[in-house]
């Protein structure tokens, strides 16, 4: 377990399995003991989203299910939540465009926040019922999390992580992605979903004990 194993994973802050899968990546590291240099990217999972908008008609519309069924969801999804020790409130979840809330994150990891301040995001959206798509909402939880909100204002008015944001999308698009979260160990193995943290500690074993990967080697995760 020398070698450092380097793991991409691709989250949108809104995806209640990337949350749970969050946790899970955290604990698989801390047992798996050997060295991990995470990546976050991005995905924006509905880049079409507006920032304000009714989630039971959203529910009920797009995805077919009536109160009755949105509370099953809710309630299998709250025990899988508390398996991982994580508070889930969906009934308090006000969901938005997440696009604003990606750029925060990328500039928190320029300025080695980025745990702080996804940790922050994801309780202000399960938990809390707070709004985290537009500037003013978002320069409350940064600073809540230890950044500058005037930094951050001033990233967010000039759009400096916009592009970095979407390329994140963009290049899981080519990997084949369609959901979150989706992973990629040293540029070979994919994990795709929010996996065991057992099945997460074998995948950084195997990837530990095989042969380095070359320098430079794009991003060409093997299927299967």
């Amino acid at each position: 377990m020398g070698r450092i194993v380097r793991v991409e994973v691709w989250t949108d802050v809104q995806c209640v399995w990337c949350y749970v899968g969050d946790a899970r990546w955290r604990r698989a590291i801390s047992m798996f003991g050997g060295t991990v240099d995470v990546v976050h990217r991005s995905f924006e999972l509905q880049p079409g989203f507006p920032v304000d908008f009714d989630a039971q008609e959203y529910l009920q519309a797009q995805r077919g299910l009536n109160a009755a069924e949105q509370a099953r969801v809710f309630e299998s999804m709250t025990r899988v939540a508390a398996e991982e020790g994580l508070a889930y409130a969906p009934e308090r979840i006000r969901p938005t465009n997440s696009h604003l809330a990606m750029e925060v994150l990328h500039h928190a990891e320029t300025v080695g926040r980025g745990d702080e301040v996804r940790d922050r995001l994801y309780a202000a959206y399960f938990v809390e019922g707070r709004h985290i798509g537009t500037t003013e909402s978002l320069l409350e939880l940064a600073t809540e999390a230890g950044l500058d909100p005037d930094r951050v204002r001033a990233e967010l008015d000039a759009g400096t992580y916009r592009a970095a944001v979407n390329e994140d999308s963009a290049a899981a698009r080519v990997l084949g992605v369609q959901g979150v979260p989706f992973a990629v160990i040293d540029n070979v193995y994919p994990i795709s979903g929010a996996q065991r943290t057992e099945a997460l500690v074998e995948a950084l074993q195997r990837a530990s004990a095989a042969p380095s990967p070359r320098p430079g080697e794009p991003s060409s995760p093997r299927r299967g």
